[in-house]
Parts: C-alpha cells; sequence; structure tokens
C-alpha cells in the first residue's frame, strides 16, 4: 500500500468523480482507487466475526475523501445517486458497498425500507448489516419516526437477515429515545419471534441489554411477562441479560424463571 498523499489523493478522488452520473465507469474508477490504497498482506483471522465480502484494508483517510467526494455529488443528483448505490452495492468489496450505503443514506426516505430489505439480503457480512442499521435505519428513524416504527414490525416478523438490521437500528437508538417512546421498543419486540441463534440472536440480546439500562423496571416487566407466557426464547433470554439488571429486578427475573422451571415440563424456551 502506497503512503497516503494529499494532493496525488485529491486527483485520484476527483476523477471518480467527475464520471458520477456513469454507474460503469464509476465503478470502474472506483475499484482502481481501492486497490491502489488495498493492503497487500492480508492480516489473519482474528476469530471475531466476519463474512464473505471481501475487504482491501482501505486506509480511513481514503475512504473519508472519496465518501465526502460520492455524497457531494448525490446530494445535487438524487438519480445518479441511486444509480451509482446500486452499482456499488453490486461489487462484493466492503469497501464500495461501505460506500454504496453512504450514497443510499442520502435517497428519499420512503423509499429506503425497501432498500435496505434488499441490501440485507445480499450483505453476506455482520459489519453491513451494521452499517444499514446505523446509517439509512436510523435516518427514517430521525426523519419519519412513525415510518420507522412500522417497518420495524414487518421486519422483525420477517425471519431473515432485514430482522437483524432491525434489531440492530434498536439497540442504537433506545439510548436517545424519549421517554415516552420506549414502550413502543417492547411492542414491537413482544409481537415478533425470539431469534433462535446467529446475528439476530446476538442483536436481540443486545436490544435487552441497552434497554435494561436505559429503563430496568420496564424491560423487566416486559421479560417476567414474556415468561409467564411461555414465550419460546422468553427464559433464555432472562437468563442471559440477567447480569445486566440492577438487584431489584435480577430478583424478579429469579423469581419468574424458578416459577416457570417449576410448573411441568419445559417448553421450547
Amino acid at each position: 500500500m502506497p503512503a497516503v498523499e494529499l494532493s496525488r489523493l485529491e486527483h485520484q478522488v476527483a476523477q471518480v468523480a467527475e464520471v458520477f452520473g456513469e454507474p460503469a465507469r464509476l465503478r470502474s474508477r472506483c475499484l482502481d482507487l481501492l486497490d491502489f490504497y488495498a493492503v497487500r498482506v492480508r492480516p489473519g483471522s482474528s476469530g471475531g466475526r466476519t463474512g464473505t465480502v471481501r475487504s482491501l484494508g482501505v486506509p480511513t483517510a481514503v475512504m473519508r475523501a472519496l465518501e465526502q467526494a460520492l455524497v457531494g455529488r448525490a446530494d445535487s443528483d438524487s438519480y445518479a445517486g441511486a444509480m451509482a448505490a446500486e452499482a456499488l452495492w453490486a461489487t462484493p468489496v466492503m469497501e464500495s458497498r461501505w460506500l454504496a450505503i453512504s450514497l443510499l443514506e442520502r435517497q428519499p426516505v420512503a423509499g429506503l425500507p425497501d432498500w435496505i430489505a434488499a441490501w440485507s439480503e445480499t450483505a453476506e457480512d455482520p459489519h453491513l448489516l451494521e452499517r444499514l442499521a446505523a446509517g439509512p435505519e436510523r435516518r427514517i428513524w430521525r426523519d419519519d419516526p412513525d415510518l420507522f416504527w412500522s417497518t420495524a414490525a414487518a421486519d422483525l416478523v420477517s425471519d431473515g437477515p432485514a430482522t437483524t438490521v432491525a434489531l440492530l437500528a434498536l439497540e442504537k437508538i433506545v439510548p436517545d429515545l424519549n421517554p415516552d417512546d420506549l414502550p413502543r421498543v417492547f411492542e414491537v419486540l413482544e409481537a415478533a419471534p425470539v431469534p433462535p441463534a446467529g446475528e439476530a440472536w446476538r442483536a436481540y440480546l443486545e436490544v435487552v441489554r441497552v434497554a435494561a439500562r436505559r429503563s430496568p423496571h420496564e424491560t423487566a416487566r416486559f421479560l417476567v411477562d414474556a415468561i409467564e407466557h411461555a414465550r419460546p426464547g422468553a427464559t433464555r433470554s432472562a437468563r442471559q441479560t440477567l447480569g445486566d439488571f440492577p438487584p431489584r429486578q435480577r430478583e424478579a427475573l429469579r423469581q419468574a424463571l424458578r416459577l416457570s422451571e417449576s410448573i411441568g415440563p419445559p417448553r421450547a424456551r
């Protein structure tokens, strides 16, 4: 990987941006630039959460400069931004898809839910699902809360990657919710099944943990009610998150768990 020289980088980025309205040429020039700054020696696996999308290891400074240039063009031409986003997302390289999501954020809010659902199916990487949640999903919540909650409710019962994105979005917005809006989190969770495993299960637990820090009483009440109604996954969720509650709510959850275990053969939990 060559050193990042600002004057050279500015020229390279300008060459990419000048073909913004031509998706095929934009994709080609963008990939040339990304490849120019790619790390040639790939690091070994760290054992963390990984996907199948190849990452080039492009420096943050390069990605930031390229993103700013492309987003600037998208702000002045929404249609060209949409075509550029599709072209970059169709390229199975992490940095290209990261840029695509940045462009997606600039699209009209009304069309974002369908776009997010489609892209989540082909993301093939947990970090891209997180990026969809932190960017476009969060923008929906900020600009059109009713659309966000209706989309979240639908996605949580979809049994696919969109479920994971919805849960990741909830995890990120719970700390910023108005107190009056917090019950909506439990409403959409109550209406949906608890994910059995994988990224969706991990994200579900994180939502419960974040909610427990925000409102221990409401979150414990939500879990106790789920346990008492023998909802699948309820006892497992409670056991996994006990340590995130203060003593009073933790004891209430333990009592509910003990009562659940004492009532006949355990159901699927």
